[in-house]
């Protein structure tokens, strides 16, 4: 076999199918964007998700000969799926006070779909094998390398269960500590951290995210990872930077998920953006994410300062993000740790290079919250107070000294650990090192 010491053939086997341009997947797409299309394969589980473009030369998608009792497993995902995932938003929301039967509906569909989901139980009965249809595809795309994160029982296991059948080295990254919170509480998370031992020690390149993630993974897995980031061209924010910006109304922007509870944080922004005197003036809330979770009280929805509008595209985020007045950064306070210890928002980067004052506000232990204190790039509240979350947002809007304070140091941290060309070149020579130690 031929290897290309440049761009290894890599197979990507990751739940959610990549997509040129999506809501996701963004690390991925950096991380690879220089490789030829037709050395890229993804094996998946989803259909057609949201974006458009084809990332990978050639994609599988699993199919009922690919799970144990596949057929069954297809007719009941639909509905599960469907009680847990979020209302998409597509354009802005305009919404009116929700009836009490529908709103308890809504939480008591999700709080089953959730168990059924959560507990693993699912993976276990559903679970994964290696199909003749499935080989087929590995061995017509013959792959240097498979690349995987992990994040649930079935993408654990399937990159060993190909590693093994064809003799492929493998690349494992992770983004948080999925292995000490999924199916939490089960029986099936124990298989789940047996399985990610296993992953963790097949694999012959292990990237964790950020250097607290690195040194926790080190310890207990007892074997060496490297510190990776997201990453971004901080050419694209270039003419942005210098928007000038209106102070009637003053615009704090959120872009990206609600899930894990944000939305807390924003129903906190909002009271403290209601306790500040009228001579600040008007103040929106703006809300760029790709669902509502199903259990967001309603208190939020109705909000007269606040709107809900779809995702920008990743050309669009440039001139969203320069737009606004204050840029929010939140996690809740009410999650188990383990959700939001060692992961860094995939939006952290983006908001440093747009140049505008950035608001963290979430628990000291949030590893993005963790992130802005030790780099200094954006103004950080990590007590529950919305007190202080009104003091700190009003100076945002009127202390230039300190908002160029900020400005700088987030320069520094984005050119140091988030510079697309300097990290991707990182991760290149990582994996081609590899494979031609593997193949000799």
């Amino acid at each position: 076999m031929t290897i290309n010491t440049k761009y290894p053939r890599i197979l990507i086997v990751m739940m959610t199918k990549i997509k040129d341009d999506d809501p996701v997947n963004l690390l991925i797409r950096t991380q690879f964007s220089e490789w030829p299309k037709d050395h890229l394969a993804q094996i998946h589980a989803t259909g057609d998700p949201p974006g458009s473009g084809e990332f990978c030369g050639r994609c599988y998608r699993l199919q009922t000969c690919d799970r144990f009792l596949g057929g069954l497993f297809q007719r009941l995902r639909g509905g599960v799926f469907n009680m847990v995932s979020p209302d998409t938003v597509t354009k802005q929301v305009e919404v009116g006070p929700v009836g009490l039967i529908s709103g308890w509906a809504k939480i008591i569909k999700k709080c089953l779909g959730d168990t059924l989901v959560s507990s693993g139980l699912w993976e276990v009965i559903f679970c994964i094998r290696l199909s003749k249809q499935m080989e087929t595809f590995v061995r017509d795309f013959n792959p240097d390398m498979i690349y995987c994160q992990g994040y649930s029982l079935g993408f654990a296991t399937l990159p060993r269960l190909i590693s093994k059948r064809f003799n492929i080295p493998i690349c494992f990254q992770t983004t948080d500590d999925w292995p000490s919170y999924t199916y939490k509480g089960y029986l099936m998370g124990w298989l789940l951290r047996r399985s990610a031992r296993k992953l963790v020690a097949k694999a012959i390149v292990r990237l964790a995210f950020g250097q607290k993630m690195q040194k926790k993974f080190i310890a207990r897995y007892g074997v060496q990872f490297e510190a990776t980031y997201h990453l971004d061209d901080p050419r694209r924010f270039i003419g942005f930077q210098d928007f000038a910006i209106s102070t009637t109304p003053f615009r704090a922007v959120y872009t990206g998920s609600i899930a894990l509870r944000r939305y807390e944080a924003i129903i906190d922004l909002v009271a403290a953006i209601r306790k500040l005197p009228a001579s600040v003036g008007p103040i929106q809330v703006e809300v760029y994410c790709p669902g509502i979770p199903k259990d967001m009280p309603s208190e939020l929805l109705i909000a007269p300062e606040v709107s809900f509008l779809p995702l920008p595209t990743h050309d669009e985020l440039p001139s969203v993000l320069a737009s606004a007045s204050v840029l929010l950064l939140p996690e809740s306070f009410n999650v188990a740790p383990e959700f939001i210890e060692y992961a860094i928002s995939t939006k952290a980067h983006l908001y440093m290079m747009s140049g505008r004052p950035i608001l963290v506000y979430g628990p000291e232990y949030s590893g993005t919250v963790g992130y802005a204190m030790d780099g200094g790039w954006a103004a950080v509240v990590a007590e529950r107070d919305e007190e202080s979350l009104k003091e700190v947002f009003c100076e945002l809007l009127n202390n230039k000294a300190f908002n160029d304070r900020l400005r700088k140091n987030a320069q520094i941290c984005a050119k140091r650990n988030h510079d697309i060309i300097l990290g991707r070149t990182q991760f290149r020579e990582l994996i081609t090192r590899a494979v031609v130690q593997v193949t000799g």
